[in-house]
């Protein structure tokens, strides 16, 4: 009877922990992440500068180069998840000429924010063409911050809206959005080009498009949002910037001249993203030939990878 006991004991030592795998989800070895055909794009934030992103996603279809995953971040975020979502990109771009910041945002002054971008649901609600991560026609994801860790949160299934709300909740103008038990901000705190986040879902050669938040021409902050955006912005300049290294390619339209909330200047934003991409398809076909080192992405698999929860190591 002794013996019986002992040996229940070592198969439940041997078997329990294995049990607890299984039930639990075993970490994906690197080699799972399926291998996708294209460019890998991360969208980065900077309000109204973000426009610059529907120039370079005009130039990629005129180029017929494929986009074979998204991420983004704070505008790239709704720029990216609108185009993901199979909207075609002239309605996108008819769109944003008109938006302003009335249209997404409400005065709803709180202890934890001047507004609230509930608006922005309505926007996205009307004008895409699915609303959930598994409908998309491009896989997708985007990025926020966890205000209750200071880490990357990264949406990749589930309901769109709360996660570009939660992506572009603006610390400061926007109130947080609630996530279940998670208060999230603006993804462009931590991941300011979301190109960790996009190496991780399997395509190849990672292309982020950097357009910026500060605007450093000498010229003193007009309003307590240009504060709030400089002050940050400054604190980030003086940081390496991290996510280039994840990076094959970086497209840094010339936008810095422009205000965040320059709206009315969508045009010239876009053109200005249009071009940054044209000199940058030298390179990027380079890339796509081959001529690249896939470090940035193995890299950034196995830290996703290795990591089942949805924050971004």
């Amino acid at each position: 009877m002794a013996q019986t006991l002992t040996m229940a004991a070592l198969f439940k030592a041997l078997l329990e922990p294995l049990w607890e795998r299984l039930l639990r989800g075993a970490p994906r070895k690197i080699d799972a992440v399926p291998r996708l055909t294209g460019i890998s794009l991360a969208l980065g934030g900077g309000f109204a500068r973000g426009f610059a992103h529907l120039g370079v996603l005009r130039v990629l279809e005129e180029e017929h180069i494929p986009i074979a995953c998204i991420a983004g971040t704070s505008v790239g975020s709704i720029l990216g998840a609108a185009y993901a979502s199979g909207a075609p990109l002239e309605r996108i771009i008819a769109v944003c000429r008109e938006v302003r910041l009335k249209d997404f945002s409400r005065w709803s002054i709180s202890k934890m924010g001047l507004a609230s971008n509930e608006r922005m649901g309505e926007l996205i609600r009307k004008w895409f063409r699915a609303l959930r991560f598994e409908q998309m026609r491009i896989p997708l994801a985007v990025v926020a911050t966890d205000l209750g860790t200071g880490e990357a949160y990264v949406f990749r299934s589930g309901e769109v809206v709360d996660a570009v709300r939660a992506s572009c909740a603006y610390p400061g103008m926007f109130q947080p959005v609630m996530h279940g038990n998670r208060c999230l901000a603006d993804g462009g705190l931590v991941a300011p080009v979301p190109t960790q986040a996009v190496a991780a879902m399997g395509a190849g050669c990672v292309v982020g498009v950097n357009v910026g938040f500060n605007n450093w021409n000498g010229s003193a902050p007009k309003n307590v949002f240009q504060v709030v955006a400089r002050a940050i912005n400054a604190a980030q300049k003086h940081h390496e910037r991290a996510w280039e290294r994840f990076a094959d390619l970086m497209i840094e339209p010339e936008v810095h001249s422009i205000e965040w909330d320059s709206f009315d200047r969508a045009d010239e934003i876009i053109r200005a993203g249009e071009d940054a991409a044209r000199r940058a398809l030298p390179r990027l076909r380079d890339l796509l030939r081959g001529e690249r080192s896939s470090s940035a992405h193995t890299t950034a698999s196995q830290r996703w990878t290795e990591t089942p929860a949805a924050p971004m190591p």
